[in-house]
């Protein structure tokens, strides 16, 4: 009997391993994520465009890479970013984690190890905003017992990119007695 299609796409995803030029590929990428296939072919070198193309079309449909935009949360209205840890009872973590990944403002959800079983950021556009949504959403789901949230006030890298904020710091730090 022939599996569903949602099946047979979950033993591609399992079946395709990145290689060498793959990796080459989001190397290149991760240097300039505005490179062009044919610039990317380029900088690789002996590898034609249409290949570049089917290897970033074959590694995004199998959820091995993503490729996308992060704006700087203040452009989109969020002046506040968080970190939020979130304690939940067993046996309810994967239904927990589930119903966050639902929401605008939050920018990641992962099922953790360690003391907590779940750990998110999240953005908002005041303290107050950021308060409100992790006492009377997040807390209010069935299954969590306590969050922990963590402001943050300044990130220096992300995705494997120094951040402008980065840069500023270490101007700053250079101008130094």
């Amino acid at each position: 009997m022939p599996a569903p299609d949602n099946q047979k796409e979950t033993e591609v995803a399992d079946e395709y391993k990145l290689d060498e030029l793959d990796l080459a590929i989001v190397e290149a990428l991760g240097d300039n994520g505005r490179l062009s296939p044919s610039e990317i072919a380029t900088r690789i070198g002996d590898i034609s465009e249409r290949t570049v193309r089917s290897r970033l079309a074959a590694m995004i449909e199998n959820k091995l890479i993503y490729v996308g935009a992060m704006p700087d949360p203040s452009a989109v209205g969020a002046s506040v970013l968080a970190d939020v840890t979130i304690d939940v009872e067993p046996g309810k973590v994967s239904e927990v984690a589930n119903r966050l990944v639902d929401f605008e403002c939050i920018n990641y959800v992962a099922i953790t190890s360690g003391g907590q079983a779940i750990a998110m950021a999240m953005s908002a556009a005041s303290n107050l905003e950021l308060l409100e949504f992790v006492d009377t959403v997040i807390g209010k789901i069935p299954g969590v017992r306590a969050t922990n949230v963590v402001i943050l006030l300044s990130i220096l890298k992300t995705f494997g990119w120094k951040t402008k904020s980065a840069e500023k710091l270490r101007a700053k730090l250079q101008n130094q007695p």
